[in-house]
């Protein structure tokens, strides 16, 4: 570089530095005594930034609650579970929907005009209507454990069992890459689900799923590009801010520039990948739209698009399904890999759980065959008699959370009568500490335990009660209060149910660089995934799929039996 260029650059760097500087000195937050105690940054003014950017808050301070100062704004993250319960219970003034104006025109590109849909009445202060408020509604109802869903969780598992047929289909075995197939499988199997029409019939009758599941206006089925739009695009060599291939998987996608996206700064340059995937799926939502997919969905798609035409917002109908779809397959799907890991890693649970679903397994011989015997997994009681398979995913989710709360103050607020909150600044709640915490989890609390959530037969009625009132705001897979995931017995349901069908039929080992002597090498989770409540992994697992010793597909077929309601499934949170 020539001198005089060097010169000049030097000069604008240390120009912008004093500009920050001065701004923050001037212009930046005042610290009140009053307020959490504050965490001083490495870096000066900006080294809580580029912390939560890389980090989010998975580093622990032994504080219930502190302060960190950001450029213009402080961030009050709170750690203790009595807190978080006394900022959820202050829901109109420690406001989320801030952060739907603040991420909407980002992440959805929305222009000017739905906005101002999205923004009429946000707040709720004329009433209980509005965009936001109509939609919320209507998706807490059909979330709810009811025919609808136990509609779309039998739909959704009847597809999903199109991805599981195939693994058995290979007499020595097939290999795969683990988070890729379970990614492909909940994708396409998860939006048949919420994109098929529920008959007003009773869903518990017997009725030819093969007729219902197949849904032809499912834009993922139609389009099966649109998985690489949402999950996966294939980055050129590095020329730009934005585009850096991952060293593990060799992509950037919608989800990992979603950071870039979020700040808004140029992301078209910045986040460009992102941006052409986030085009190409709003294209495909948009045909789906022009072919009144959403009138012959689900309850779920059903409820979204009633509130989309009372307020006209009919022509962002597919840019704001972004939205839906996040929360449908971006923690479900890392949640089940991780279940898979966790269980396949550890045979001795592999064997107890073979043994607990057993239980809840039918078998019965075939009408045309006495030869063949189909084994039937009845889901209902999954819930009630496998409390080991419950307790397992649970504690998946304890260890592989990572989602944070977040909330707006809106106007000065004494905490539990103690800390002081000044409007306009950021309240975040992160799960990963409260899930780390040894004074409610115990001193085993960074281990993997799958028995941690079981009541132990041996313990009297008082300690049973004790354990089942554990506090609410100490599970925060799902979130809580006003903001408790609508999702999470369709998510439970799924994700338990596929495990089962899983344990039972097969045996997964690792190969290549995967595995040693039988030991499986779990990888790390992936940093920087800031829509992620689960972060996926940081690289894939190379696996080799093989049907169990005697349940060769000629002789043994299986099923997922539905008897009952498939729909409720309970887990801590709130």
């Amino acid at each position: 570089m020539e001198t005089q260029n060097f010169g000049t650059l030097a000069i604008s760097v240390i120009a912008v530095t004093v500009l920050v500087i001065t701004t923050n000195y001037f212009l930046g937050p005042t610290y009140d005594p009053r307020e959490p105690p504050v965490i001083h940054q490495k870096i000066p003014y900006i080294g809580h930034v580029i912390g939560l950017l890389q980090y989010g808050l998975r580093t622990k301070y032994p504080l219930p609650v502190f302060t960190l100062q950001t450029l213009g704004k402080k961030v009050y993250v709170v750690n203790s579970p009595n807190l978080i319960s006394a900022v959820q219970k202050n829901a109109k003034v420690l406001s989320f929907n801030p952060f739907v104006s603040f991420m909407s025109p980002r992440i959805f590109d929305a222009g000017d005009d739905a906005m101002a849909i999205i923004n009429d009445n946000i707040d709720g202060e004329k009433g209980q209507w509005g965009l936001l408020s109509d939609i919320s509604r209507g998706m807490h109802t059909a979330l709810a454990p009811s025919d609808s869903l136990d509609w779309m969780t039998r739909t959704m598992l009847s597809k999903l069992n199109e991805y599981i047929e195939p693994l058995g289909e290979h007499d020595d075995g097939v290999e795969i890459d683990l988070y890729r197939w379970v990614r492909k499988a909940f994708t396409v199997a998860s939006t048949e689900a919420v994109s098929m029409y529920h008959p007003k019939a009773d869903t518990r009758a017997s009725v030819d799923l093969s007729l219902q599941v197949y849904g032809p206006k499912n834009p993922f089925n139609r389009k099966p590009e649109l998985e690489d739009a949402f999950w996966y695009v294939l980055c050129d060599p590095p020329s730009s801010i934005g585009c850096i291939i991952d060293r593990d998987f060799r992509c950037r996608d919608f989800e990992s520039d979603i950071t870039m996206v979020l700040l808004g700064i140029a992301p078209s340059i910045t986040a460009r990948k992102a941006c052409r995937a986030r085009t190409k799926f709003i294209a495909g939502m948009k045909e789906y739209i022009d072919d009144n997919g959403p009138e012959t969905g689900s309850d779920l798609i059903k409820a979204r698009w009633e509130g989309n035409k009372k307020y006209g917002a009919v022509e962002y109908t597919a840019q704001f399904e972004i939205g839906n779809l996040i929360g449908v397959l971006i923690n479900a799907t890392p949640t089940f890999f991780w279940l898979l890991t966790h269980i396949y890693s550890r045979p001795t649970l592999l064997a107890e759980l073979r043994a607990e679903i057993a239980n809840v397994t039918v078998s019965a011989s075939s009408d045309d065959d006495d030869d063949i015997t189909t084994n039937s997994i009845i889901i209902s009681k999954l819930k009630d008699h496998c409390p080991l398979l419950l307790s397992t995913y649970q504690e998946t989710l304890r260890l592989q959370t990572h989602n944070t709360s977040s909330r707006w103050v809106t106007k000065d607020t004494i905490l539990a009568d103690q800390y002081l909150l000044k409007a306009g600044n950021v309240i975040q709640m992160p799960g990963y500490p409260v899930h780390t915490l040894p004074s409610i989890w115990g001193p085993d609390v960074s281990s993997f335990n799958p028995h941690r959530f079981l009541l132990k037969p041996e313990r009297n009625q008082k300690q049973k009660d004790k354990a089942m009132k554990q506090h609410p705001a100490s599970f925060r897979s799902f979130g809580g209060g006003a903001t408790l995931c609508p999702g999470r017995h369709f998510a439970t349901a799924e994700i338990c149910a596929a495990a089962a069908m899983m344990v039972m039929r097969f045996e997964i080992e690792t190969v290549g660089g995967d595995g040693d002597g039988g030991k499986w090498r779990i990888p790390d989770w992936k940093r920087g995934k800031i829509a992620s409540g689960v972060p996926p992994p940081q690289r894939d697992i190379r696996v080799k799929v093989r049907v169990r010793e005697g349940m060769k597909k000629k002789d043994v077929k299986w099923k997922f039996g539905f008897e009952g309601s498939v729909s409720k499934f309970e887990v801590f949170g709130g």
